[in-house]
């Protein structure tokens, strides 16, 4: 495996050989198309260029992960793995050139990186899940999963407590309203704190938030010391995006091929998480070693997803945009259309889509 090469999870090259690769994805159009990295005028694709991604140490990054341990030699990419200490900053390294290639939360930072005509875009979805999955009561209020479910039901009484995201302007903010708005608040109506998902497990056991929302492996954590419990279980529906992969679009104008390339070995990553899973023994080593995880914690934890074909319903994820311009988030007046802030060529190119 290429980590053993890596000096803690931090740079590193994946030193590949030049190689052909094949995939068959189902396209959003409900198609199949052979993918591939886009030949142009016949000449054998140039891919020597070092591609520097930023990545966050948490299994939400597995695809990037699996990217560049498992795909990135085949197709014949080079990638230097930069870990970053937030999604923030990934987002800025990408705008400002440090990275060519990130992740971002779908959140207010990237609107208004679009609006300011930074050359930052989203290429492909990351990982998603369920607000069902993030949501979680105090145990103060709720001693169980069926008690919360029942209080879930109406908790207008709730109005000017304490509830937690982790950050402002980021998804799980806007998780959180969606999650109010469900069980009978609003925004306007409760004291929002922001707190790391660390210590709302704390916060939720000894009831200095109502609830909050909290990314894995957190809520089955607090699930387990009896700190708080989820009212709703994982639906049968599709998922919701949260995170996406996120381009330098200077950068990757200026080498189609190496970004075509890098879509290929991340479509094939996708495909082989959504087939096989998140859990299995390889992508839980994967974690293990690019985040210090213990494997059975994150084994026992509510999964995420990503698409096989890397597809993104642009209706649902409109309101997010929609959630922060009513937040005064955004630095703009008017919804921007996701067209122009998803970008969809490289994926395209290479799925055939």
């Amino acid at each position: 495996m290429a980590f053993n090469r890596v000096r803690h999870a931090t740079r590193f090259g994946v030193l590949a050989a030049i190689a052909s690769a094949a995939l068959i994805l189902t396209a959003c159009g409900g198609g199949q198309a052979d993918a591939g990295p886009t030949e142009g005028n016949g000449d054998a694709a140039d891919l020597s260029g070092v591609i520097r991604v930023g990545y966050l140490a948490t299994g939400s990054s597995l695809p990037l992960f699996a990217t560049a341990e498992k795909y990135a030699d085949e197709i014949g990419i080079n990638l230097e793995m930069i870990q970053v200490n937030s999604g923030n900053e990934s987002l800025t390294g990408v705008a400002t050139g440090q990275f060519d290639v990130g992740f971002a939360g779908i959140g207010s930072g990237a609107y208004n990186a679009v609006d300011e005509g930074l050359p930052v875009r989203y290429v492909a979805p990351m990982h998603a899940g369920y607000l069902e999955d993030y949501f979680i009561i105090s145990s103060q209020h709720a001693d169980s999963p069926e008690a919360a479910a029942d209080l879930a039901e109406d908790m207008s009484d709730f109005a000017g407590q304490s509830f937690a995201a982790n950050a402002p302007g980021v998804v799980t903010e806007a998780l959180l309203g969606f999650a109010l708005e469900r069980v009978g608040l609003s925004m306007s109506e409760i004291n929002l704190e922001h707190i790391p998902f660390p210590d709302q497990v704390v916060a939720l056991a000894n009831g200095g938030i109502a609830a909050g929302i909290l990314s894995e492996p957190f809520p089955t954590q607090a699930e387990g010391n009896g700190a708080g419990y989820r009212p709703w279980e994982t639906p049968d529906t599709e998922p919701m995006p949260f995170t996406g992969i996120i381009y330098n679009t200077d950068w990757a104008e200026a080498n189609p091929q190496l970004a075509e390339a890098f879509m290929e070995a991340y479509a094939l990553a996708a495909a082989d998480l959504a087939e096989n899973g998140w859990d299995t023994p390889e992508m839980l080593d994967l974690i293990e070693q690019y985040t210090g995880a213990d494997p059975a914690v994150v084994a026992a934890s509510r999964q995420h997803h990503i698409p096989a074909d890397l597809s993104v319903d642009l209706d649902l994820v409109l309101r997010y945009q929609e959630f922060f311009m009513e937040q005064n988030s955004l630095n703009y007046d008017e919804i921007i259309p996701e067209e122009q802030i998803w970008d969809f060529r490289w994926r395209d190119a290479v799925l055939g889509n």
